[in-house]
């Protein structure tokens, strides 16, 4: 990356992810089943906190895993013109009231890379199917894992989707409530450098970690695709005041 502001790839430009690392995603999220939302009365509003939510420290499109970063950075490098990539590229909120992929009419602009949180948003519509899966479980997974799908889940919950393929259901929620899904695309980051060369210094300096593993868009923002002077003197700062880096 250049030290100067950042510099909007040319169309087409050399995938970030590997092709190999691409199809295993997006194999990971076929396994997903899909959902309608077209009842919705008010589309887009999962993608917005509320003051509520604002208040339990809810986050937009969060947890987003450092594969799924990239595969969403080779997005919109290929299907944004220049001034909607700069925009989105140099967003370094890290939990803002309103995806910043999220359109005037309340749809995705990256709909078909979205990330596995947003994908998994929904799947149950009744707080009762999240209680189901989780008494099963007991006794089949760590039960601290099974406390953790119980939270998550039920805030996940929207009674206006419908779903669309329910043969793969069952699958789903065993991957959901043993984190397989979690842990695949963990797996996946270890075979990425992001970051690299300057950045990775700088990231494992800051944080005694090799690598990032989960963050917020404009979180991995902050140490991709700012001006690398910026970086080395106040990605520091970004990381000590973060409460949602991993």
């Amino acid at each position: 990356m250049s030290d100067s502001l950042l510099a909007i790839a040319p169309v087409g430009p050399k995938p970030l992810l590997p092709k190999s690392v691409h199809t295993k995603l997006h194999v990971l999220y076929a396994q997903v089943p899909g959902v309608s939302c077209q009842n919705c009365n008010r589309p887009g509003q999962c993608c917005e906190l509320t003051q509520v939510e604002v208040d339990a420290d809810f986050a937009t499109m969060y947890p987003l895993y450092a594969v799924e970063y990239l595969n969403i950075v080779d997005y919109v490098r290929t299907h944004f013109d220049a001034d909607r990539q700069r925009e989105l590229l140099t967003f370094t909120d890290e939990r803002p009231r309103r995806c910043p992929f999220l359109t005037e009419v309340g749809g995705c602009s990256i709909h078909p890379v979205r990330p596995l949180t947003c994908r998994t948003y929904g799947v149950l519509n009744h707080k009762q199917q999240v209680q189901a899966v989780a008494t099963v479980s007991e006794g089949q997974v760590p039960s601290n894992w099974v406390q953790a799908f119980l939270k998550i889940e039920t805030h996940t919950v929207c009674e206006q989707t419908v779903l669309q393929e329910s043969d793969k259901l069952g699958a789903h929620m065993e991957a959901m409530v043993s984190f397989d899904y979690e842990r695949k695309l963990i797996e996946m980051g270890k075979t990425i450098e992001v970051p690299d060369g300057d950045r990775q210094k700088i990231f494992e300096t800051t944080s005694g970690r090799p690598r990032p593993i989960r963050w917020t868009w404009g979180g991995f923002n902050a140490l991709m695709q700012t001006p690398l002077s910026w970086a080395k003197k106040h990605f520091k700062q970004v990381w000590s005041s973060s409460f949602l880096a991993e």
